[in-house]
């Protein structure tokens, strides 16, 4: 009853005038800087209350990233077996706040965040959501790197207070993280037939090592241990619907592919130089994008990130009707190292 009283006053002497809410935060500093399961109060009086976490349903179509990241969850394509996390809160501003933070296996390592943050927000509200998030969490939490995802303008400055707060600082090499984000489009593909000699068909987990490997060269992965992106592209395989394309010589090998991210990306395209420009690449984005489509319905827009040198992947999101977005709304952050 307490924070519903409080949070009435703010409202109310919010509209009076800024002098009257003024003394209103000094009394709420002086006797309240308390933290509950359900409230949180700080200066200003501003409440951040915890709620229950929001449905896909509930996120405006333009922020497709945490839309569609939401729909996999409600769908099972992520499950939330305790490595991820989906947490909601809305301040006595009125704006509503979530967050999906993925661990990696018992550890319990964070390896990325998404953020939901309406535009409308202020940066006091934003700093309070934060707090909320990365409340008792340090660089032991993390590993060597982690991602951050958000549609969101004040990119910019959530980015650097998370760099702060954690100790963390921006790409070492800007140029690996030069990418270009597609977002999907609202409408179902034509499909196309697979040229004779070849067979499309589900990725299996016998699958995983040939792609780790070569995701590994791709993306300049120097570690000779590559176990966190073996764990990454089983999870992919074992827990969404992902495809590979097959010689009929050997069933056995994938010569193409393309998976699935339980963020809600699509990503590792790749075809074996020997057997490209036969439009095998345009097959799997086809037929991926349909399958998503039909059991998440055409509003759920996947995205795929091309790097900018890499000419062929963004012609062939371009063709396909993918929209180039203004912005890479992703980010990796790397522990900083003296």
């Amino acid at each position: 009853l307490f924070f519903k009283i409080i949070k009435l006053l703010n409202t109310f002497f919010s509209v009076l005038g800024s002098r009257l809410q003024f003394y209103l935060g000094y009394i709420c500093n002086y006797c309240v800087n308390v933290k509950s399961d359900r409230f949180v109060i700080f200066s200003g009086c501003i409440i951040m209350e915890k709620i229950a976490p929001i449905n896909s349903s509930e996120i405006p179509e333009e922020l497709f990233i945490f839309k569609t990241h939401l729909t996999f969850i409600e769908k099972g394509w992520l499950p939330l077996d305790g490595n991820v996390v989906v947490e909601s809160f809305q301040s006595s501003t009125g704006q509503i706040y979530s967050s999906i933070i993925h661990h990696k296996d018992e550890k319990k390592i964070i390896i990325k965040i998404d953020f939901y943050i309406d535009d409308n927000a202020t940066l006091k509200d934003i700093d309070l959501f934060l707090n909320e998030v990365l409340s008792g969490k340090n660089e032991s939490n993390f590993g060597e790197w982690f991602v951050m995802n958000f549609q969101t303008r004040y990119f910019d400055y959530i980015v650097t207070s998370v760099s702060q707060r954690l100790g963390f600082h921006f790409e070492e090499d800007p140029t690996k993280w030069n990418h270009n984000l597609f977002a999907a489009p609202a409408s179902k593909p034509d499909q196309i037939s697979v040229p004779q000699g070849y067979i499309l068909g589900p990725l299996l987990e016998g699958h995983t090592a040939v792609i780790t490997t070569q995701w590994a060269l791709d993306i300049g992965f120097k570690n000779k241990d590559d176990s966190v992106l073996h764990s990454m592209v089983l999870a992919e395989i074992t827990q969404r619907p992902c495809f590979g394309i097959f010689s009929q010589s050997d069933p056995a090998t994938p010569i193409a592919w393309l998976t699935v991210n339980g963020g809600g990306s699509v990503g590792k395209l790749h075809v074996k130089e020997s057997h490209r420009r036969r439009g095998l690449a345009r097959i799997l984005v086809r037929h991926t994008l349909k399958t998503v489509q039909d059991i998440h319905g055409v509003e759920c827009r996947v995205h795929s990130c091309a790097k900018k040198d890499n000419t062929a992947s963004m012609g062939l999101f371009l063709s396909e009707g993918w929209q180039l977005q203004p912005f890479n709304y992703k980010i990796i952050l790397f522990r900083k190292t003296e």
